[in-house]
């Protein structure tokens, strides 16, 4: 069985605890009081990844970090043996598309992540008016999947929307995992 280890990064207030939690099956309501994730929490669940060609489930440590730079010199632990990394940002806020160039950076470029293991989620608040439109994103972040999240009005498409993702990921684990063993044999 595979273990997928996902970071959740992003700014501050993006709404990586919400989709963490809604993800992993923690909980099932949306809303509640804002409070700051201190470090990481960890999140850990079973799932049947969509496309993956594993068809045994495989087991999901989410990483639900905290948006708040005092935790940097934390980060180089978090990332270790990471599978794949999602960047969780408000659209409705400005800076945030600046701030994922930064995150992008940090977490994915250092670690020379394929496409196919990171995703941008614009993450729409309860009552935000923001449409689901084009975003202006930098070129590297542009080539990177991008969904739109609104666990009000569409819970059901975000948690298929990650899925496939996952697939992807555990697919990329797997392949890399037989170029290893073809390695050994030769």
């Amino acid at each position: 069985m595979f273990k997928a280890k996902i970071l959740f990064i992003g700014p501050n207030e993006s709404g990586k605890t919400a989709l963490a939690n809604f993800l992993s099956g923690t909980t099932e309501n949306v809303g509640g009081e804002y409070r700051p994730t201190q470090g990481v929490r960890i999140l850990e669940f079973e799932s049947q990844p969509e496309g993956s060609g594993d068809s045994m489930p495989c087991e999901v440590e989410l990483w639900d970090c905290s948006g708040d730079f005092k935790f940097e010199s934390c980060w180089p632990a978090l990332m270790k043996d990471s599978s794949g990394v999602v960047i969780v940002f408000n659209p409705d806020v400005p800076s945030h598309l600046k701030e994922i160039e930064t995150w992008h950076s940090m977490f994915i470029a250092s670690q020379s992540l394929h496409e196919n293991q990171c995703l941008l989620i614009a993450h729409h608040k309860p009552g935000s008016g923001v449409e689901e439109g084009r975003l202006p994103l930098a070129s590297h972040l542009s080539r990177l999947p991008l969904i739109h999240s609104n666990l009000e009005e569409e819970p059901e498409d975000v948690r298929r929307a990650f899925w496939r993702y996952l697939g992807n990921v555990i697919n990329t684990m797997s392949e890399s995992r037989e170029r290893e063993e073809m390695s050994i044999i030769t």
